[in-house]
């Protein structure tokens, strides 16, 4: 991809929803090599060092987001994933697509540890499905948020 074409694109997103992004896009480089919550800080730091003009255009409302989600899902992260592994039936957790993974990781921490409303995290998380993952991939993960959410009451 053309890298003009990619930051045009970085850039037509904004606000915290870009902020989500960066933090899917963390979460998935974690996931993708089956690594722990250290690493996801550690890929979080050279994140900051290896992206510094990109992430020069975030301002302190995103990078504070990036940051403090990073923080909470690393801590939470076993806890996170064994919430998910309750709300996938029928369906085990290391079949979940790690683009779906990811994406239900960030959801999962912003609804349980945030307390950020479901019709938000919804929203987002099922374009972003809809942009990285395959065509059923947003059906999977609002099914699953919809189980997350039933369970929480």
């Amino acid at each position: 991809m053309n890298k003009n074409f990619e930051e045009q694109e970085k850039k037509a997103k904004g606000g915290i929803r870009l902020a989500r992004e960066e933090v899917f896009k963390l979460v998935f480089g974690t996931e993708v090599t089956e690594s722990t919550s250290d690493k996801l800080k550690q890929d979080f730091e050279i994140y900051l060092q290896n992206d510094e003009e990109f992430v020069a255009t975030l301002n302190e409302n995103q990078l504070e987001f990036i940051r403090d989600s990073i923080n909470g899902i690393a801590k939470n992260y076993e806890d996170i994933k064994d919430i998910i592994k309750k709300n996938t039936k029928n369906w085990a957790y290391e079949r979940i697509g790690i683009v779906e993974r990811a994406l239900l990781i960030v959801a999962t921490y912003e609804i349980l540890f945030k307390n950020t409303p479901i019709e938000v995290i919804a929203n987002e998380i099922v374009e972003l499905a809809k942009e990285y993952g395959n065509e059923k991939s947003y059906e999977f993960v609002n099914g699953i948020l919809a189980n997350i959410e039933k369970s929480k009451k």
